[in-house]
């Protein structure tokens, strides 16, 4: 069985082709979804050009997918582009993050159907406080937006593990939100993993951008390498 993942380099699409790989699906081929803004319905922007290194790292390919992250139009143009490849010739499956958000989960579904592959998603329903801690036993990871008004800015650019993880879960839990951050509350880059055959990513430089008045900021990767 083999399959392709829509990855962004966060924790959740990690875990999901993690888990993938256990039920037998065989991943080798990493698409990235690089939208021309911040606020995409769809798809993560923070960062996620870096993902291209976890491919390195994890000996797999890699596509990179633009979209100019129109709701809805974005989701046509990574279709219109993923069915030039002809993925259906070679692959069964397309493995996605998705955990409870109905709108991702059918616009996944749809990309899927598409492209004639089965859509997978491994995290679906999950417990979202132990899939976050379950999460962390396999993976290190820094939180790199924050957009969720109430959470503290000092997880901004701060690497999640299991020696933290308990107290970063109980500020998400005081001010109500999701523990994996699946509506945009936060989003995070893997830097760490039990599937990394190389080492890990060390980001050389970075920039914070806080609006703590406003409830979000962003860590932006300047530059990072394996």
């Amino acid at each position: 069985m083999r399959g392709v993942a829509l990855y962004t380099g966060g924790k959740d699409s990690h875990f999901a082709l993690m888990e993938a790989l256990r039920a037998g699906i065989l991943v080798d081929l990493l698409i990235i979804v690089v939208p021309a803004v911040t606020d995409s319905w769809m798809f993560h922007s923070i960062n996620v050009e870096f993902s291209k290194l976890h491919a390195d790292l994890m000996s797999v390919d890699k596509v990179v997918v633009r979209s100019g992250g129109i709701k809805e139009l974005e989701v046509l143009e990574v279709i219109s582009s993923l069915k030039k490849l002809g993925l259906r010739s070679k692959y069964e499956y397309l493995v996605s993050g998705a955990v409870a958000s109905k709108y991702q989960r059918e616009r996944v579904d749809l990309i899927a159907e598409e492209l004639g592959l089965n859509h997978v998603a491994p995290l679906w329903g999950r417990d979202q406080k132990t899939l976050l801690l379950e999460e962390v036993k396999h993976m290190s990871f820094i939180v790199t937006a924050i957009q969720a008004y109430g959470l503290n800015m000092k997880w901004l650019g701060t690497t999640i593990s299991e020696s933290n993880v308990k107290e970063f879960l109980n500020d998400l839990e005081k001010r109500g939100i999701s523990p994996v951050g699946e509506g945009g509350e936060f989003e995070t880059y893997v830097i760490s993993s039990k599937l990394f055959r190389k080492g890990g990513v060390y980001v050389e430089s970075a920039r914070l951008i806080k609006h703590p008045l406003h409830g979000f900021g962003y860590y932006i990767i300047e530059s990072a390498r394996i």
